[in-house]
């Protein structure tokens, strides 16, 4: 009997309460643990100290916890008040379960680990409980989370932006802190007002703390950017550039594949990712067919090889290095009627501090550009949200296993 007793206790977690009774009902398949305070002195529910002196049992009460086998199980226990000098008077703290919680903390951290696999509703059924406690638990630790004051000051940080919802309308922005692999902030919106609201909520010295910020070429972002954390380096973003890149060339094969009349549509018609895949990437069987459709036409054979030029940019190691290969590379151009790729290089030149600043950072967003399909997988899984809120706090609680966000999460018009 004892042995039992003392399993109970270490499964149950209930040190320093005594295992008084249990109750098995076989039609509902429960059981009821009940238990009694095994020691005089009480701790306060709200700083945790240790007070002596407590008063008599205001109230029992009942907590869910994890299931044993097939029976659902249930710690009642009567709590006592204790008069706290620095709180005032209050219930006890019970180590099995969070201050005013109805479910134990194992049962709590068992739904919270399984809410970042799988949707809301699949939680609640998996326990039995309602979709609110699931919705709630997650809540309540985001805002824990967020409440605790950040030590570490924010050096290298990324920003970009993530439609979700049907359609295109609907976006938020996303803050990554390079250094952790966290994401520390989300906000609706995708505007210069969005991130400036991220830098209010950080503050002034915090912002002039910030190195490298890593975005892609939207006006709105430079600006809010510059104008909080004026000393931070701007890198744009390498994926960003590279998909304007690809953009361009396949602006030249749409051009080739109207004005070659039907004899040229059917030679381009479904070249397309033959053309816009880089070279190291194609497999060497489709490499003759590359080869082939590229010796037929002249100007998107020169698109190509200008394409292919531009990798060569990635591997400079200084400003005036990748500055000088830029420059070779937009002469490579100036006598090609290459009119897509002539803009891409007027962009990269109206751009150019942030472009270079990738030969001496070599920092970009792909972890951000990799939590965007997450994002909306989470929307798709539990097939939209009515509210924005709801869907930032399931990204913190997601895409933050080790360490959970500190600023304000929520950020809303």
């Amino acid at each position: 009997m004892q042995q039992a007793e003392s399993l109970l206790t270490k499964v149950l977690g209930t040190q320093g309460w005594e295992i008084r009774s249990w109750d098995v009902d076989q039609r509902s398949r429960t059981v009821t643990i009940r238990v009694e305070p095994a020691r005089e002195l009480g701790f306060c529910s709200r700083c945790g100290a240790a007070r002596k002196k407590v008063l008599g049992v205001v109230k029992r009460r009942r907590w869910r916890h994890l299931d044993l086998g097939v029976y659902r199980s249930i710690i009642e226990a009567p709590l006592r008040r204790v008069p706290c000098p620095r709180c005032g008077p209050v219930l006890e703290a019970v180590p099995w379960a969070r201050p005013g919680s109805r479910w134990s903390r194992e049962l709590e951290d068992a739904m919270l680990r399984l809410a970042r696999e799988a949707s809301f509703s699949a939680v609640a059924n998996h326990f039995g409980v309602s979709w609110n406690v699931v919705a709630r638990l997650v809540t309540r630790l985001i805002r824990w989370y967020s409440n605790r004051p950040r030590r570490r000051a924010l050096r290298l940080i990324g920003v970009d932006e993530v439609s979700y919802g049907r359609g295109q309308q609907k976006y938020l922005t996303v803050v990554w802190d390079h250094e952790a692999s966290e994401v520390v902030w989300v906000g609706s919106g995708r505007d210069q007002a969005t991130l400036e609201r991220f830098y209010g909520k950080l503050g002034r010295r915090r912002c002039r703390k910030l190195g490298v910020v890593t975005m892609d070429m939207f006006d709105g972002y430079i600006r809010a950017t510059r104008q909080a954390a004026s000393q931070a380096t701007i890198v744009f973003d390498r994926f960003h550039i590279e998909r304007h890149l690809v953009d361009a060339v396949d602006a030249i094969r749409k051009e080739e594949f109207f004005r070659k009349g039907e004899a040229g549509r059917t030679l381009l018609r479904g070249k397309k990712w033959l053309i816009l895949t880089k070279q190291r990437h194609l497999h060497w069987r489709r490499r003759s067919r590359l080869a082939r459709l590229l010796v037929l036409n002249r100007r998107l054979y020169r698109a190509y090889v200008a394409k292919e030029a531009f990798e060569h940019f990635w591997t400079y190691r200084s400003r005036a290095g990748a500055l000088g290969y830029l420059q070779g590379w937009l002469k490579m151009l100036r006598w090609q009627r290459l009119a897509p790729l002539k803009r891409f290089a007027q962009m990269l030149f109206d751009h150019l501090d942030g472009v270079l600043a990738w030969a001496t950072e070599r920092l970009s967003n792909a972890a951000l550009e990799g939590n965007n399909a997450r994002i909306r997988s989470l929307s798709h899984r539990a097939h939209g949200f009515r509210n924005v809120r709801n869907l930032i706090e399931r990204i913190f609680h997601c895409f933050t296993p080790t360490a959970m966000p500190w600023i304000v999460h929520v950020t809303t018009q």
